[in-house]
């Protein structure tokens, strides 16, 4: 028996002389859970959807900018550590560089074509165009993550608690929502180069509306804006395709908010602490206490460290985007 807090998984040893039960150790006293009880589990799907026009849809946006917002400082730690940093090792001014990827990434066309053994540039200098495209690949990144995310919030479950895809599930779907999500773009992409227009139209906000003129300059005036809608459109279709990787997900930490709740004794909905989606599925785990197929315990460690060096990644990206050097 554990809670939340300890990493482990709620153990299951069957009750003698009753056929297909359980007894559940979950940080609760002991209950004996009968194969009518695995019934419920089907039933999980039954959660209501968050409506749009509600006090959950309302609280739900705001969820969803502070996750944006995350996913916008993670995303630019994760750019900025890989393509901007130099790793070496040594003293002063004797170092030996271990890994240094700028070049590689800044000069990346100029690199094919060296690799190929043509003659596309005039010279060894990157092109004008991967300049702006090398960032328009990042902010699109972001706009594609935050979309998949926000877009879970408001939908109900598809797949039911005890649907427990396995790590084969989690490798091959995420590849295939991101080879799904590149159409869209793709296609998004090809028509902003076609129509040069949509990002070089010379709207713009007059700066006697400051702060603000800069901020909507930023993104209308600049072109950024198609770089978002490229960014929606292929976490739109992303979202069909990763649905059942999202859902486990979203299940695997209902399962250990709940199970932290009642190791603590705590069972009142009005502890439950998180997004609206995620107390609809605690609380759904606490009126129903299904059985829960034992998870792959590399998935669990995965997922963990995921989450943990996710907001880890978000806190350096917000120092670099407010106070740190994409700041100036």
């Amino acid at each position: 028996m554990s809670a939340e807090g300890d990493g482990q998984e709620p153990s299951y040893e069957a009750i003698p002389g009753v056929a297909n039960s359980y007894v559940v150790g979950d940080g609760a006293p002991l209950r004996a859970v009968t194969a009518q009880d695995g019934k419920k589990a089907a039933r999980s799907t039954s959660i209501p959807k968050i409506r749009f026009l509600s006090g959950a849809g309302f609280e739900s946006v705001l969820w969803g900018l502070v996750i944006a917002h995350l996913v916008k400082w993670a995303v630019s730690f994760g750019y900025f550590a890989t393509w901007q940093v130099r790793y070496a090792v040594g003293y002063g001014s004797t170092t030996f560089t271990i890994v240094y990827w700028k070049d590689f990434w800044d000069r990346l066309p100029v690199h094919v074509q060296n690799l190929l053994g043509q003659h596309w540039f005039p010279a060894q200098v990157e092109p004008a165009w991967w300049v702006t495209w090398r960032h328009d690949i990042r902010d699109v990144g972001i706009a594609l993550v935050a979309t998949i995310i926000v877009r879970l919030m408001f939908s109900k479950p598809k797949y039911p608690v005890d649907d427990n895809p396995g790590l084969a599930v989690y490798l091959t779907r995420v590849p295939l929502a991101i080879a799904a999500a590149l159409v869209p773009i793709t296609i998004l992409g090809v028509v902003a180069w076609k129509l040069p227009w949509l990002t070089q139209h010379g709207w713009h906000v007059p700066s006697q509306y400051e702060p603000w003129a800069g901020e909507a300059n930023g993104w209308v005036s600049a072109g950024l804006w198609i770089t978002s809608v490229m960014g929606i459109a292929g976490g739109l279709v992303a979202t069909r395709v990763i649905q059942r990787v999202a859902d486990d997900i979203q299940w695997f930490w209902a399962e250990r908010s709940a199970g932290k709740l009642r190791a603590e004794g705590f069972l009142s909905t009005g502890r439950v602490i998180g997004t609206p989606a995620h107390r609809l599925r605690v609380h759904w785990l606490l009126d129903n206490s299904p059985v829960l197929p034992v998870r792959n315990p590399w998935l669990v460690r995965i997922m963990v460290a995921v989450a943990g060096l996710s907001m880890l990644a978000a806190g350096v990206g917000a120092w670099l985007n407010l106070v740190g050097p994409d700041a100036h």
